[in-house]
């Protein structure tokens, strides 16, 4: 088989998994990024609405996963980004993705940004003495 970023459209379409989505997203534009939805249809043999939920997912575990190794390389615990990340609305983000509306880094950047104010919130709170004193 060839390099990941050579595979042909015969080897597309063996592919299955995350390996096959991967492999369509390569060196792709935001407009190229509407038309994926139809390309996971031909290469899962499934309709349009279930390509579109797999596009969907695909990017929601990307960002998640994104998010995480930003938090870990900040320092916030796993305990604490479990917590805080049930709070993002991450499809939303993966649904414009998929759409071509915007991209995955600026997506990760938007939740991120959400992502460590709530970690601020939470610390603030919990760590003040005397607010929780007077409360």
């Amino acid at each position: 088989m060839n390099d990941s970023n050579n595979y042909s459209e015969t080897d597309i379409q063996r592919l299955r998994g995350k390996t096959a989505i991967d492999s369509v997203h390569k060196n792709i534009s935001l407009e190229d990024e509407r038309r994926i939805t139809k390309r996971i249809s031909d290469i899962y043999g499934v309709g349009v609405e279930e390509a579109r939920d797999i596009h969907i997912n695909y990017h929601h575990d990307r960002i998640r996963n994104l998010l995480r190794q930003r938090a870990k390389g900040q320092g916030m615990t796993d305990t604490t980004f479990e917590d805080c990340v049930q709070d993002l609305n991450i499809i939303k983000y993966a649904f414009s993705i998929s759409r071509g509306e915007l991209i995955e880094m600026a997506a990760g950047d938007i939740l991120f940004k959400q992502l460590s104010e709530m970690q601020n919130e939470s610390e603030n709170i919990s760590e003040d003495r005397y607010f929780n004193f007077y409360q």
